[in-house]
């Protein structure tokens, strides 16, 4: 506790330097200063509250707290305060009085520092300046030793290369004399290898040597060069003789000796090419189990062959070699290493280049001639298991390669010619690339050898995958009948009407080509067979006669032949609800034809991947649009014509499935290309363009199309209708006996099966909305005709419910087709049937509500008039003056 004018102890221990404040702030410090003193005030406080309960405590506590603070004496506080400022006073005196000093001492030490660094200035300069001189001194001695050394060298050379001289002129000499050299043949002969690498370099350099001195003027000469060629014959047929006898006994130390004394003699050409040619790989091809005329198994053939097989084929014997030959090539590397050591490389470069020579390339050539007289789906099917597998074959010998670490020849490239480029550090690994790569470029990037043969393989599966389906209606596809509506169409566009334009700018060439390439095709293929040739010529003859019937034809015509096209397609094709021949199965398998051509380009000439696609892509809307989509809608088109609007009560339009399914089919094109062939082109935008295009093009004109079908259909039935209104009997609507009210008219039960007929039918063919817009047309289409034909008849109040039953009739089937617009039409047609059943009086009313007071006035004028009872005097003034309030 602090006294009143001291400071206590332990507040003391806290103002020195040593250790100021004790870690406290300053803040904390005077709070703790002062907190005994606040301690006390407060206990004094509460010990005055404690006297009493303790509620009258607290109160005591609240009442009297207020008198204790003001009671509080503030000397202690004052006092404690100056006693610590008096403190910190001294301690500040003591902190300035040190301050003070050792600034002096820091003073006196940079002095001192700074003499000490200009003393080491001085010392280090000269020390420069003598080791300048002792570099001059030094340099001065090299150039003096520099030159001897020089020299030093140039003298030894010269000394070795003058013994060296001097014992090649007395073996020179050795043999100008006597013919031989005992020295030499007994280096030759000695078992160790380095004196027979003395001896080859003795009879190299002689050669060179008595070829350089050779001179007419010494006869004499010419012998001893003679004689020196004869003996390096001599000595290195006998040297291959000892390695070729070596690598049968695989005496490999041997082998190895033998490559060096004649890498040493003449870079080692011949024993290189003695070890290769003598191998028993070569020696006898048939070890491998496959000889050229290799012939292809019925199990591989059946494969190539089958159209709906898309995975990669390949042929077992040409696998079987390629594994048969990888481990040959792998086991001789090991050999070769070791044997030839820094000339491996450029030996299983040789190696490598004959067995493709010798062994693969012929296999191969003699595979592909034989596929290819199979079909072109055979020979590119082989081309790319054949490139498949050789690549497969050359990747596994370049991992092993690098693994082995021969993948490069440290041999100069001066000392020995290669057939490689005349580059003797070519890689194994090029040249196993490079071999593969020379194999097939003469078939991939020659376009006769390869894409033509693509190409026509694509043309051939797609057209005879569509083939039985053009086999069977080749009468209705010959004849043109939606070909030349569109042509008809192109001619009115020519006054003005711009709704094809695009269309006729876009399609017309590309129609006119693709069907020119189909005819042509199916000509080839019916000439072909010969029990198709009558066909061909009664398919000929019924074409022209159809064409002038479909130019020419009449609504009132009613000749043995239309009758007959009707009783043929009425009783067979017509009656059947789908077309086996014609499905979503036939177009996915051309389709997955298609990517396999594709994914072929892609990894067998992948520079062209881009212009090639496009190609093939073509072909493809050639095959699934335009002799599949567009001859089944020409199908369609046909049988649509066919309809006899004068003799059946009914019509079957099964027809429309092929309208379905073409739809369908265009779907799942278009799905294909943005799934499948768009993304291969990423990286060509004008292909990608171009392929968007030819898509926009092909699914354009069929859409077209298929809105002539359609509209056509409801021309036809607009027809139906009229032809079954013009049967109405015109006292049908004045009868005689209200017997008749049971009955409803003939037309109306005619026209109501017709229309049952047609909703039951296009619902199953047409998607909704096509659906509706169709039936909307219909529906539109006979209102019309429902509006103009009631106004023709004179009608009876009784025969006016006949009218009204009738039309109750047509609305009952309208309900059906859930179509707002139309239901307001037949609303209004019924209450148009009104007019002839009401009161005159109540004309006025009924014409002036509901549908009709929005009807034209002209038109109820024309249904009051054929009122049976219009002519009457009192029904004629009345009208009058109902007319005059509409005037």
């Amino acid at each position: 506790m602090n006294s009143l004018y001291e400071l206590d102890p332990k507040w003391q221990k806290l103002l020195t330097l040593d250790n100021f404040l004790g870690g406290l702030t300053v803040n904390e410090f005077v709070e703790s200063l002062s907190k005994d003193h606040s301690i006390k005030a407060v206990s004094s406080s509460l010990s005055y509250g404690q006297s009493g309960s303790r509620d009258d405590g607290m109160q005591l506590q609240d009442e009297h707290d207020a008198a204790n603070w003001e009671r509080l004496d503030p000397k202690p506080f004052i006092r404690t305060f100056e006693s610590t400022l008096k403190e910190l006073k001294g301690l500040n005196d003591d902190a300035v009085s040190k301050k003070n000093r050792f600034e002096d001492q820091v003073a006196r030490q940079e002095l001192v520092h700074s003499e000490n660094v200009i003393d080491l200035a001085t010392d280090i300069q000269r020390i420069n300046i003598q080791f300048s001189e002792l570099d001059n001194k030094l340099t001065n001695v090299n150039q003096i030793v520099s030159p001897l050394s020089d020299k030093l060298e140039s003298t030894i050379r010269k000394r070795k290369n003058y013994v060296k001289s001097v014992e090649l002129i007395t073996e020179y000499s050795n043999f100008y004399t006597t013919g031989s050299s005992t020295n030499i043949e007994n280096l030759r002969t000695s078992k160790n290898w380095r004196n027979k690498i003395q001896a080859a370099t003795y009879i190299k350099n002689l050669l060179e040597l008595s070829r350089k001195v050779e001179t007419t003027a010494i006869p004499k000469t010419s012998e001893v060069t003679k004689f020196i060629e004869k003996y390096s014959e001599m000595m290195e047929t006998t040297l291959l003789e000892n390695f070729n006898s070596a690598y049968r006994e695989n005496d490999f130390n041997q082998l190895n000796e033998i490559a060096l004394i004649l890498n040493q003699f003449n870079g080692g050409i011949n024993v290189i090419q003695s070890f290769i040619n003598q191998h028993a790989y070569f020696i006898n091809s048939d070890e491998i189990g496959l000889d050229e005329q290799m012939e292809i198994d019925d199990q591989f053939k059946k494969r190539l062959m089958d159209q709906n097989i898309h995975t990669v084929v390949y042929e077992q014997n040409i696998l079987n070699m390629l594994n048969d030959i990888e481990s040959v090539i792998k086991n001789e590397s090991k050999i070769v290493n070791g044997v030839f050591e820094g000339r491996a490389s450029y030996v299983m470069q040789l190696f490598v280049q004959r067995v493709f020579v010798q062994q693969i390339e012929p296999k191969v050539e003699t595979l592909l001639n034989n596929s290819l007289s199979l079909s072109n789906l055979a020979y590119v099917r082989t081309l790319h298991g054949l490139y498949s597998l050789i690549g497969q074959f050359v990747k596994d010998l370049t991992e092993f390669f690098q693994i082995l670490e021969i993948d490069q020849d440290t041999t100069d490239s001066k000392s020995v010619p290669n057939a490689l480029d005349n580059n003797s550090n070519s890689s194994i690994i090029t040249v196993l690339e490079q071999c593969s790569s020379d194999m097939f470029s003469r078939y991939l990037y020659d376009r006769a050898r390869y894409f033509d043969i693509e190409k026509r393989n694509l043309e051939n599966i797609l057209v005879d995958k569509t083939s039985i389906f053009t086999n069977e209606h080749s009468k209705e596809i010959n004849s043109k009948m939606l070909l030349n509506k569109l042509g008809k169409m192109m001619e009115k566009d020519e006054d003005g009407n711009t709704h094809y334009e695009e269309f006729i700018t876009q399609t017309a060439t590309t129609s006119k080509r693709k069907l020119s390439q189909f005819n042509e095709f199916m000509k080839k293929r019916f000439d072909r067979l010969d029990h198709l040739s009558n066909l061909s010529l009664t398919r000929s003859n019924t074409l022209s006669h159809d064409r002038d019937v479909g130019v020419g034809r009449s609504h009132l015509s009613n000749s043995q032949d239309t009758n007959n096209r009707g009783n043929d397609y009425n009783n067979d094709a017509m009656l059947d609800n789908s077309d086996p021949s014609f499905n979503l199965d036939t177009v996915d398998s051309m389709l997955k034809c298609v990517v396999e051509s594709v994914a072929r380009v892609m990894e067998l000439v992948p520079n062209k991947a881009s212009e090639y696609s496009l190609e093939l892509l073509d072909i493809m809307f050639l095959g699934t649009v335009g002799n599949y989509v567009e001859m089944s809608l020409e199908v369609a088109f046909f049988r649509m014509k066919q309809l006899d609007i004068y003799k059946l009560d009914d019509f079957n339009l099964s027809f429309l499935s092929y309208v379905t399914k073409s739809t369908d089919i265009l779907n799942l094109v278009s799905t294909s290309i943005k799934a499948i062939f768009l993304p291969l082109l990423s990286d060509a935008p004008d292909a990608k363009k171009q392929v968007i295009e030819l898509t926009n093009n092909n699914i354009r004109k069929c859409e077209i199309s298929i809105n002539i079908i359609i509209d056509e259909i409801a021309s036809v039935y607009s027809a139906k209708f009229s032809d079954i209104l013009a049967k109405q009997n015109k006292k049908d609507f004045i009868p005689k006996s209200q017997d008749l009210l049971d009955q409803d008219t003939l037309p109306a039960v005619e026209i109501s099966n017709l229309l049952t007929s047609l909703y039951s039918q296009t619902s199953v063919y047409l998607e909704e909305k096509n659906l509706k817009a169709f039936l909307d047309n219909i529906g539109e289409e006979l209102y019309g005709l429902l509006l103009a034909h009631y106004s023709k008849f004179q009608v009876s109040s009784i025969g006016g419910i006949i009218v009204t039953k009738d039309i109750i009739g047509f609305q009952t089937v309208i309900e059906d087709w859930r179509i707002p617009n139309l239901l307001e039409k037949f609303a209004t047609l019924r209450e148009l049937a009104n007019i002839f059943t009401v009161q005159p009086d109540l004309l006025d009313s009924l014409t002036k509500e509901g549908h009709l007071a929005t009807l034209k006035r002209d038109i109820i004028q024309s249904y009051i008039a054929k009122r049976e009872d219009f002519n009457h005097d009192n029904f004629m003034t009345n009208m009058k003056m109902n007319l005059k309030q509409y005037t």
